[in-house]
């Protein structure tokens, strides 16, 4: 028998959809969903915190989150920041729909479908699996706990123009590197690890060690002549590497501060006297110039202020102070700088603090990689004059150590600097030894000797760090 179905208006098919919501099936779908939301207690990085069961997956409101990571809202959408990674999610008001894969979800670089944030009770709640995964966290229900922060392997490969380096961390932190003269030191912000050496099979690193530096660890390694290198991070959900490369395919590129350390400039400036020397010599700047002529035979970078009657303007001398690593006053005085005649050799320390806003800064704890590399604190200076003292003494010249008020060029230097003065042309003595052109050539090789001494220890702590457990491990890496 053929059934006939009558048609119903609008109102009616109204009216039944109210009574099916209002009657059973209402009564139904409220009862699973409080069922499937159940507030629980959760330890988030070691502190007590409230969280949610939200069908069968754990949610954390983001204020709670906000101990951990960088949580902001962007209209209809919640980005996550913390531990070197990035999680966007969208906020789904459908709590259901919110545990399931419906959506997109977007964690460091890499977009894929699943759980995303939702509303519950009007708060935004954030998946702590998702989180965790990001992260690199241990994470369990009722539990959740960031790892420490360590250098967990080193790893290499070789490649044809280049090798490369891995260092896998298991979280972010500032990674920078330094190049002391032909090693390169990567720098590992508060990180622990084992301190060990590494060999590798590569053409063009042959290895590299890992040493702890205070609170941070450092890998060091060789750098082939004519070869450069890069670092760069890989980040990706629940990863941190650290890339070097390092090869002949590679542009090598320094700061020029780096390329300071490596070759220090010394800068001499010879006073001009007054009254001239004796017998036409000009003391000072004879001094200079054979002191020059051994720093350079040594292999050391030394400019003057003047040669000859043609002297530096003030601006250009306080440029080049500020270049310096080593700036040294010679002068022969006409009435000793303490206004008195004062016979016989001198060297004037200035124990001021530094004219330069730079300098002041870096002291004052502004401290830029490097720093400690581009400027010294005044220790610099007291140990370039005792250095002096001696090695003048060694050349039969007793020179007396004193103090000194400011002096304007000697406090833009950064490092070191010195006034020495040759002697005074008001004392017959002085003037006599002056006219000796041996004892000049002792003067110049006693400040010579002392500067090179001074900058070659200053170059070798620089370059040398303690060496760490030997060890070995080889493996290869991608990206």
């Amino acid at each position: 028998m053929k059934r006939v179905i009558a048609a119903r208006t609008p109102w009616q098919v109204a009216a039944l959809l109210a009574a099916l919501t209002l009657g059973g099936v209402g009564a139904w779908y409220g009862s699973v969903a409080s069922a499937q939301v159940a507030y629980s207690s959760l330890t988030l990085q070691g502190t007590p915190v409230q969280s949610v069961n939200l069908y069968g997956a754990e949610y954390i409101d983001v204020e709670s989150l906000r101990s951990l990571a960088r949580v902001v809202q962007e209209g209809p959408y919640l980005r996550i920041d913390g531990y070197g990674h990035s999680i966007v999610l969208p906020i789904d008001e459908d709590a259901y729909r919110a545990t399931t894969d419906f959506n997109t979800i977007q964690l460091d670089t890499v977009r894929e479908q699943g759980r995303t944030a939702t509303y519950v009770d009007g708060t935004v709640h954030v998946p702590l699996e998702v989180v965790a995964r990001t992260f690199g966290a241990t994470y369990r229900a009722g539990t959740f706990t960031m790892p420490e922060l360590r250098l967990s392997g080193v790893s290499s490969s070789v490649g044809t123009n280049a090798d490369r380096l891995v260092l896998d961390l298991t979280q972010d932190t500032d990674v920078f590197t330094e190049l002391r003269g032909n090693d390169v030191h990567v720098v590992v912000r508060g990180a622990a690890g084992e301190q060990r050496r590494y060999t590798t099979t590569g053409k063009f690193i042959s290895g590299a060690r890992v040493i702890g530096d205070g609170d941070d660890l450092r890998l060091r390694f060789s750098l082939p002549k004519d070869s450069g290198y890069r670092m760069y991070k890989v980040i990706r959900p629940g990863s941190v590497r650290v890339v070097v490369d390092a090869g002949p395919a590679i542009e090598r590129t320094a700061p020029a501060l780096l390329d300071r350390i490596a070759r220090p400039l010394i800068v001499i400036e010879p006073v001009p006297t007054a009254q001239g020397g004796a017998g036409g010599t000009d003391f000072s700047l004879d001094v200079a110039k054979k002191a020059l002529a051994l720093l350079n035979e040594a292999g050391w970078q030394v400019k003057l202020t003047r040669d000859g009657a043609k002297d530096a303007t003030l601006d250009q001398k306080m440029e080049l102070a500020r270049q310096s690593d080593v700036y040294l006053m010679l002068d022969v005085s006409h009435i000793g700088v303490e206004g008195v005649v004062s016979p016989g050799v001198k060297v004037y320390q200035q124990l001021s603090e530094n004219s330069s806003e730079y300098v002041a800064n870096i002291r004052a704890g502004q401290n830029p990689a490097y720093a400690s590399n581009a400027v010294g604190d005044l220790g610099g200076t007291r140990i370039l004059t005792d250095s002096l003292i001696k090695e003048l003494g060694t050349q039969s010249i007793k020179a007396q150590q004193r103090p000194i008020a400011k002096i304007l060029t000697l406090g833009e230097a950064p490092q070191a600097g010195a006034l020495i003065e040759l002697g005074s042309l008001d004392s017959a003595d002085d003037v006599a030894a002056l006219g000796d052109d041996a004892f000049r050539q002792r003067l110049a090789v006693g400040v010579a000797r002392s500067v090179a001494g001074y900058l070659s220890k200053k170059v070798e702590n620089a370059a040398t760090l303690p060496a760490g457990e030997q060890g070995s491990a080889e493996g290869s890496s991608s990206q």
